[in-house]
C-alpha cells in the first residue's frame, strides 16, 4: 500500500516538471513567474543556458529580493540565469513594464487513496460494495508577485529650486528635491530627510509626491553666511547651498585697534586710525553708505576719511590737548565718539644750558718755551636751537671763562686767564631716544693772558674744536650733557699755541 502511495506522488511531480518544460519549449512569451522558474530549474529538464535565453526573452514577473535569489540559487539558477534576470528587468521601464499574468492554477493530478483494509463480515450475498473515498482539494493558487519598486539614482536626484538662494538673515526660503531613477522617470513616495548646518529646515522628513518632488522650508539663522542643506535619499545624500545675507544697517560701530571704542584716549601726538562698520540687528556687519565724517573742537583735526564696502577709515591729528568730538554718518544712521587728548610736555627748538670743565694741556701741546703745563677750570653758558626739519642736529652759541695756571720751565707759576666766544654745531645720533650720543664742530676767539701783565703769556687769536658727548633726556625738557672736545689755539704771528682738552658736564633746559 505504501508503495503505490510513493508511486502517486512522484507521478505528480513528473506531471508538474513535464508541464513546466512544455511551457518554456513551446514557446510562450509572458513572463516567468518566480514559481515557475524554481520548477523549471529543479526539472533539470535544461540546460542553464536554455534556461537564461529563455529569461532573456521572456524576463520574469517579479523583481528578485535576496531571499528569492537563495531560493532560485537552491535550484540551480547560476550566474548566467541572474544576469539574464537583471538584464531584463534594467530593459523595462515603469511605464512600459508588463503586468504580471494572472495565476492559472495548478492542476494536480488526484493521488489515489490507499486500499482500506476492513475486517469483512461474514460474507453474505446481499451486501452491497462500499464507495471509495473522496480525492483531495487541489491547493489555492499563488498570489501575483507585486511590481518591483523604483530605485533613486544617485545622478539623477538633484535640488532642482532653491539651491544658490540669497535671503536676509531670520527669513525664510523653499526648496525642493526631485527624485529620479536611472530611466529619468520620477520616484514617488520616496522617504526623504533633511538637515541644515545652520538654522532650522521643515519637514525635517518626508515623502515625495508624484512627480518625484519634494518642498522643504529653511529658515536661515543669524548669522551671514552660506547654510549647507543635506537630504538623505535611500543609500545617498545630496545637498545644496544657500546664503544668509546682512540685513539692513541697524548701528554704526567705531573701533580702535579691534575693540569698539566709544570714547577715544589720546596721549601721543601719533596719528590716530579709527575704523567704523555698519551692523545689522544681528551684529553682522553690512555695507555702509553715504558715509560722512566732521570733528568739532580744538584738540584734534581730521586728516582723512575713506569708506570702502562695509567699513570706513578716519584718520585723526592730536593737535593739543583737551576734549574734541567725532560726528559720523551713513546708511542713514548716526554716531558720536568724544576724543580725549592729553599730550605729552615735549621740549621746544630753543634751550639754554651751562657747563663746567676741566682742561688743561702739556708737552707737545704747548708751543711755548717757558711753560711746561697748563691746566684749570672754565665755565661756559650757552643758548641752543635745534634746526625744523634736520632731526638731531642744532646749533649753539656760548661764552666760556675759566683760570688758568702755569707751570715756568725755570721753576715757579703763573696764573692766566682764558676768556672764549664760539659758536658750534652738534648732531645727536638718536635723537628720539633718551639717551644718545653726540658729536660737535665749532670755530670761536680767545683771549689768553697770564697775570704778570701778559709777559709770560699773551695771545688773542681763533681756535677750532672738535668732539664727543652724551646726552640724557632727564625729563621732556631737561637733558643732562658730557663732553669731550679739543681745542686748537692758533696765534697770528706764532701759529699754533697751544691744544686744550676740555672735559666737561652741564645741563640745559628746553623753553
Amino acid at each position: 500500500m505504501l508503495s503505490a502511495l510513493r508511486a502517486a506522488v512522484l507521478l505528480a511531480l513528473a506531471g508538474h516538471l513535464c508541464a513546466a518544460a512544455a511551457h518554456a519549449q513551446r514557446g510562450g512569451t509572458e513572463p516567468f513567474r518566480k514559481v515557475e522558474l524554481v520548477r523549471l530549474l529543479g526539472s533539470r529538464a535544461m540546460a542553464t543556458p536554455e534556461i537564461a535565453t529563455l529569461v532573456r526573452r521572456n524576463c520574469v514577473a517579479f523583481r528578485p529580493s535576496e531571499r528569492d535569489r537563495a531560493d532560485l540559487r537552491a535550484a540551480g539558477a547560476d550566474d548566467a540565469v541572474f544576469a539574464a534576470i537583471d538584464q531584463c528587468l534594467r530593459a523595462r521601464t515603469p511605464t512600459n513594464r508588463p503586468a504580471p499574468r494572472p495565476s492559472a492554477p495548478v492542476s494536480r493530478p488526484t493521488v489515489p487513496a490507499p486500499p482500506r483494509v476492513t475486517q469483512q463480515p461474514a460474507p453474505r450475498d446481499t451486501q452491497a460494495p462500499q464507495a471509495p473515498p473522496p480525492a483531495p482539494a487541489p491547493p489555492p493558487a499563488p498570489l501575483p508577485a507585486p511590481p518591483a519598486r523604483p530605485v533613486p539614482a544617485p545622478d539623477l536626484t538633484q535640488f532642482t529650486r532653491g539651491a544658490g538662494q540669497h535671503a536676509p538673515v531670520g527669513s525664510a526660503l523653499a526648496v525642493v528635491l526631485e527624485v529620479r531613477d536611472s530611466t529619468g522617470a520620477p520616484v514617488a513616495k520616496q522617504p526623504a530627510a533633511f538637515a541644515v548646518s545652520g538654522g532650522t529646515v521643515t519637514p525635517t522628513a518626508a515623502e515625495t509626491d508624484a512627480t518625484g518632488t519634494v518642498r522643504v522650508r529653511v529658515a536661515l539663522p543669524e548669522r551671514a553666511g552660506p547654510v549647507e542643506i543635506t537630504a538623505k535619499v535611500g543609500t545617498f545624500s545630496r545637498t545644496a547651498t544657500v546664503y544668509a545675507d546682512p540685513g539692513p544697517a541697524h548701528e554704526l560701530v567705531v573701533e580702535r585697534g579691534g575693540a569698539p571704542a566709544g570714547h577715544v584716549a589720546v596721549r601721543s601726538r601719533d596719528t590716530v586710525v579709527l575704523r567704523v562698520v555698519a551692523s545689522d540687528e544681528y551684529g553682522n556687519r553690512t555695507r555702509l553708505e553715504d558715509f560722512v565724517a566732521t570733528t568739532s573742537g580744538r584738540s584734534i583735526g581730521l586728516m582723512a576719511a575713506a569708506a570702502s564696502d562695509s567699513q570706513a577709515l578716519v584718520t585723526l591729528e592730536p593737535r593739543r590737548s583737551g576734549l574734541s568730538e567725532l560726528q559720523l554718518s551713513a546708511s542713514g544712521l548716526r554716531a558720536r565718539v568724544t576724543v580725549d587728548v592729553a599730550l605729552p610736555a615735549t621740549a621746544g627748538p630753543w634751550a639754554i644750558g651751562a657747563r663746567s670743565a676741566w682742561l688743561g694741556a702739556n708737552n707737545p701741546w704747548i708751543n711755548a718755551p717757558s711753560l711746561a703745563g697748563i691746566s684749570g677750570a672754565d665755565f661756559t653758558v650757552f643758548g641752543r636751537r635745534s634746526l625744523p626739519g634736520a632731526d638731531g642736529l642744532s646749533l649753539a652759541l656760548g661764552a666760556e671763562a675759566g683760570s688758568l695756571s702755569a707751570d715756568r720751565t725755570a721753576g715757579g707759576t703763573v696764573s692766566m686767564t682764558l676768556v672764549e666766544a664760539f659758536g658750534r654745531a652738534e648732531l645727536a645720533v638718536f635723537p628720539d631716544r633718551p639717551v644718545s650720543p653726540v658729536v660737535s664742530l665749532g670755530v670761536g676767539a680767545y683771549h689768553l693772558k697770564s697775570n704778570d701783565n701778559g709777559q709770560a703769556v699773551y695771545h688773542t687769536n681763533a681756535f677750532w674744536s672738535g668732539g664727543v658727548g652724551l646726552d640724557v633726556a632727564v625729563s621732556p625738557r631737561v637733558t643732562v650733557e658730557a663732553r669731550v672736545e679739543r681745542q686748537w689755539m692758533r696765534d697770528a704771528n706764532q701759529g699754533h699755541v697751544a691744544t686744550f682738552w676740555p672735559l666737561g658736564a652741564g645741563a640745559r633746559i628746553a623753553l
